[in-house]
């Protein structure tokens, strides 16, 4: 749904912006975040729990997302993003990329799955080709 392209989108220009109340308003009380399985976090539960865990990535790698491709799959969409990284700190610089899988109701994202390669992704909404 178009709806759905035009969240994804805000939702990653509310990131870039550091602007949490847009991303909490997306995002719904109860949505769970899956990461891929070789991220330390597995799940997250909640709202709070998941800005929380947007914020310190942002806070510590930077605010530069990109959306590099959406695929409107309904209820669904697919995302690859692409990420330069700075830690402020650090110094660390580089690039990452990941794909999501976004499920909203409603005008909010409940589910999030996240996966480092995008195959994965491409296959798991059975897209592959």
């Amino acid at each position: 749904m178009r709806e759905n392209l035009d969240l994804v989108r805000r939702a990653n220009d509310a990131f870039r912006r550091g602007d949490w109340a847009t991303m909490e308003a997306i995002a719904d009380p109860y949505v769970v975040v899956r990461t891929d399985s070789n991220w330390p976090e597995r799940y997250l539960y909640g709202r709070d729990a998941v800005m929380a865990w947007y914020r310190a990535g942002w806070e510590s790698l930077g605010p530069d997302v990109r959306i590099e491709e959406i695929v409107d799959l309904g209820d669904r969409v697919l995302v690859r993003n692409y990420w330069t990284v700075l830690g402020e700190r650090s110094g660390y610089g580089g690039d990452l990329r990941w794909s999501e899988i976004i499920t909203y109701r409603e005008g909010r994202s409940v589910f999030v799955e996240m996966f480092l390669e995008h195959a994965h992704a491409v296959k798991a909404v059975g897209l592959e080709e």
